[in-house]
C-alpha cells in the first residue's frame, strides 16, 4: 500500500538518498547526528517521531525544523488530495497518520532539493512503512524491552523484527554488540545479501578522541554521555560508509552542535526533560543524569504510556533519586493512581507522590528537592508536553489525539442504529 503512494508520487524513483534507521533507543538522537554530519558534504535533512510540543518537530531540514506553512502546503496540495482519493477505494486503500507524515517528510525533502535524509523507523522495523522504500543504508541502534505485546517477549523475537529493516546490497550498521542482538541479525543480513558493519569500542573511542581535540564550547550538547557517544559513533560509522571522504574531526564539529528537543532538554535552571518512555530509554538517561550530576539526589517526575511496566521504567533510578512524582500521562496514558501503588509495593522506602495534574507537578517537584537538586521529566511523551507546553491551544490538541475521527465514529454509529 505505502509503495504504491511513493510509486504515484514519484513514479521516476525518488531522488533523494535515504538511510533507515530504527532500534529500541537511540533512533532519533541517531538520525539528527546523521543529518548534522552530512551537512559537511551536501544538503541534508531527517524525519523524527513522536514530536515533543509541536508536530514541525518531526521535519528537520538543514537542521532546522520546517516550517508550519511548508508542511501545510506539502499537506493540502498533495498528500491529503491523495488520502482522498484512496478512502474513497475503500478502507483498504487508506493512508493512516504515520504513512502520511512521512510522505509529507519525503515532499519536503524533495522540494528543499536534499541529497540525504536520514528516516526513524516505528514500531519494530520488518512491517514499517520505512521498509518499503529504497535505501543506501540501513542502521540498528540497538535491541531492548519495549512494544514486547507486538514485537514478542523474547529477546530474539524483537531483534528479528528489527533485522527486517535489511534489503539486498544494502550496508547495515549495528550499535548493539549484545550477543544474543548480533546472532540473530547477522543470520538474516547473510540470507539477505546485506554487508553488516558493527561499530565497535574502537569506533567510540575514535570519535571521543576527534571531540576532544575538536571541542571548543559545551553549550548545547547532545554528547554529554556514553549512550549518546555511542548514537554518534553509529552515525559516524554510517556517513563513512556513504562519503568515503568523511573526515572525523569534521564530523565532531558537527555533532558538537546538534540539539535536538527532548534530550536531556534544560527547561530552566535545575529542570530538565527527556522522552525515555521505555527501560532501555530510561536506564540510559538514568547513566546521563548521573554522569552529569554526580553523587546528587533528583527528583523525577513520572508518566506511564501504553502497556509499559512502571516497575521498569522507574528502576534506573531508584539509587539517584530523593523523590517520584507520580502523575498522568495523558494520551495512552496508564491511571496514575495504579501506577503509583505499583510504584509503592516496589519501592517501599522511596518517596513517591501522587499529582494527577501534570501542569501541578513542577511546583511540587520543587517543593520536594532540596538546595539546588535537580528535577528531571521523563516516562512519557505526552505526560512531558501536558506538564511543559507553554501553547495552551498545542497542548489541548496534543492531549485528545484523534478526538475528531473518534467524534466522526461515534456520530456514525448513532446514525447508523437510528
Amino acid at each position: 500500500m505505502f509503495r504504491e503512494a511513493v510509486d504515484h508520487f514519484w513514479p521516476r524513483g525518488y531522488p533523494v538518498k535515504l538511510i533507515q534507521v530504527a532500534g529500541t533507543s537511540g533512533k532519533g538522537s541517531t538520525c539528527q547526528f546523521i543529518q548534522s554530519g552530512l551537512q559537511e558534504y551536501g544538503r541534508a535533512g531527517c524525519y523524527v517521531k513522536p514530536h515533543l510540543f509541536d508536530y514541525s518537530e518531526r521535519f528537520v531540514i538543514g537542521g532546522k525544523q520546517a516550517s508550519h506553512d511548508e508542511i501545510l502546503s506539502v499537506w493540502s496540495e498533495a498528500v491529503r488530495p491523495y488520502c482522498i482519493r484512496n478512502a474513497v477505494r475503500g478502507e483498504a486503500w487508506e493512508i493512516d497518520h504515520p504513512e502520511a507524515s512521512l510522505l509529507i517528510a519525503m515532499s519536503l525533502f524533495e522540494r528543499h532539493e536534499l541529497e540525504w535524509a536520514a528516516i526513524e523507523t516505528g514500531i519494530g522495523g520488518r512491517y514499517d512503512p520505512v521498509s518499503t522504500l529504497d535505501v543506501v543504508a540501513t542502521v540498528l541502534t540497538n535491541v531492548g524491552r519495549d512494544h514486547e505485546d507486538v514485537l514478542g517477549s523474547e529477546h530474539w523475537q524483537r531483534a528479528l523484527e528489527k533485522s527486517g529493516i535489511c534489503r539486498q546490497g544494502v550496508p547495515l550498521v549495528v550499535g548493539d554488540r549484545d550477543r544474543r542482538t548480533l546472532e540473530v541479525v547477522s543470520h538474516v543480513a547473510r540470507d539477505v545479501g546485506a554487508p553488516i558493519h558493527v561499530v565497535g569500542p574502537r569506533d567510540a573511542s575514535e570519535l571521543k578522541e576527534a571531540l576532544s581535540s575538536a571541542r571548543t564550547k559545551e553549550s548545547g550538547l547532545m554528547l554529554g554521555s556514553r549512550h549518546q557517544l555511542q548514537n554518534a559513533s553509529v552515525a559516524a560509522t554510517t556517513i563513512r560508509l556513504l562519503v568515503k571522504e568523511a573526515d572525523a574531526r569534521a564530523l565532531a564539529l558537527r555533532f558538537m552542535e546538534t540539539k535536538f528537543v527532548g534530550r536531556f532538554w534544560k527547561v530552566e535552571e535545575g529542570v530538565y526533560a527527556d522522552v525515555a518512555h521505555n527501560p532501555s530509554k530510561t536506564q540510559a538517561l538514568a547513566e546521563e543524569a548521573e554522569q552529569r550530576f554526580p553523587r546528587q539526589k533528583k527528583v523525577f517526575v513520572i508518566g506511564i504510556s501504553g502497556r509499559r511496566s512502571p516497575v521498569d521504567i522507574v528502576e534506573p533510578f531508584e539509587a539517584q533519586a530523593r523523590a517520584v512524582v507520580v502523575t498522568s500521562a495523558g494520551y495512552k496514558g496508564q491511571d496514575p493512581n495504579k501506577v503509583y501503588v505499583a510504584l509503592r509495593e516496589r519501592y517501599p522506602s522511596l518517596p513517591i507522590h501522587l499529582e494527577p495534574d501534570p501542569r501541578a507537578t513542577l511546583k511540587v517537584a520543587k517543593n520536594l528537592r532540596r538546595g539546588k537538586e535537580t528535577i528531571v521529566f521523563t516516562g512519557s511523551t505526552y505526560m512531558i508536553d501536558q506538564a511543559l507546553n507553554p501553547d495552551d491551544r498545542l497542548r489541548h490538541l496534543n492531549a485528545v489525539y484523534g478526538w475528531r475521527n473518534a467524534r466522526l465514529t461515534q456520530r456514525a454509529q448513532s446514525a447508523g442504529s437510528g
